[in-house]
């Protein structure tokens, strides 16, 4: 994929909708989260640990939900912006070959401690229409012509 290009704060505008990431959570896509986060946790991969528990299939660990969410707000926000709030609570589960679809707006414009900020919510539902996620809320902090981002070396 390539880098998105930064979005600046002035250019966002409430209502404005984020594009819609539709996704298959195939069993190959839980066992590369599993190695990349190192929950090896067998009922995410393996489908008999899974049906023992009395689950149809391995499941989506509730934290690829939140990795999701901030892939989603990431590619909204380009390069430069930064998700430095998100909050959600799983309502349904999500198991391999489940195809997931996030969609998102911004709700408002904020400035918090001197930085600019889009409020966003964002909901996540499988594709028969079952909701996993309503109501999501995120801040994404943004560049503009007057203030930066913090670097590694600037205070927060």
């Amino acid at each position: 994929m390539a880098s998105p290009v930064s979005k600046q704060f002035e250019d966002v505008v409430v209502g404005e909708a984020l594009p819609a990431l539709r996704m298959v959570i195939s069993l190959t896509t839980l066992v590369a989260y599993a190695g990349a986060t190192w929950d090896f946790h067998r009922y995410h991969y393996d489908g008999a640990v899974a049906a023992s528990l009395g689950f149809p299939a391995p499941f989506m660990d509730g934290q690829m939900i939140g990795a999701l969410l901030a892939r989603q707000l990431m590619a909204w926000g380009g390069a430069d912006a930064f998700v430095s709030k998100l909050s959600f609570r799983l309502r349904e589960m999500v198991f391999a070959d489940d195809t997931i679809v996030i969609t998102g707006n911004v709700k408002g414009k904020i400035v918090d401690k001197g930085r600019p900020c889009a409020v966003c919510t964002l909901s996540v539902t499988k594709a028969d229409g079952t909701v996993v996620v309503r109501d999501a809320s995120a801040a994404v902090e943004f560049a503009n012509s007057t203030t930066e981002r913090p670097t590694k070396n600037t205070p927060a």
